[in-house]
């Protein structure tokens, strides 16, 4: 697992944490991603929870939730499928503009 992978994770745990919803999350798969303007990843994850209401409610409120981290943050969020105790979520992870500048040479 890459540092992508692990930090989207971590904020997944943490914004999961506000809800006091135990998550358990792990990725499934992990692309490069690029637009015109952005570059990124776009990952899958499965979660789980014994708590099914809760679960739901984190849910709901994740495509609005502040998901950062240095040098990325997450665009979007959207559950792809959903079971009981479970769902698989995709989400697009955008690197910030100032982690690339440094690359990036003015003329």
């Amino acid at each position: 697992m890459g540092d992508i992978e692990r930090n989207c994770l971590r904020a997944f745990a943490t914004s999961a944490a506000g809800y006091a919803l135990p998550l358990s999350a792990r990725s499934t798969r992990c692309r490069p991603w690029a637009s015109s303007l952005f570059v990124g990843h776009r990952l899958t994850i499965a979660v789980g929870s014994d708590d099914d209401a809760r679960l739901d409610a984190w849910l709901i409120a994740l495509p609005e939730a502040e998901l950062t981290w240095p040098g990325h943050f997450v665009a979007s969020t959207e559950v792809v499928e959903r079971s009981a105790n479970a769902a698989t979520i995709e989400v697009l992870i955008v690197e910030d503009y100032n982690t690339l500048r440094k690359y990036v040479r003015s003329p």
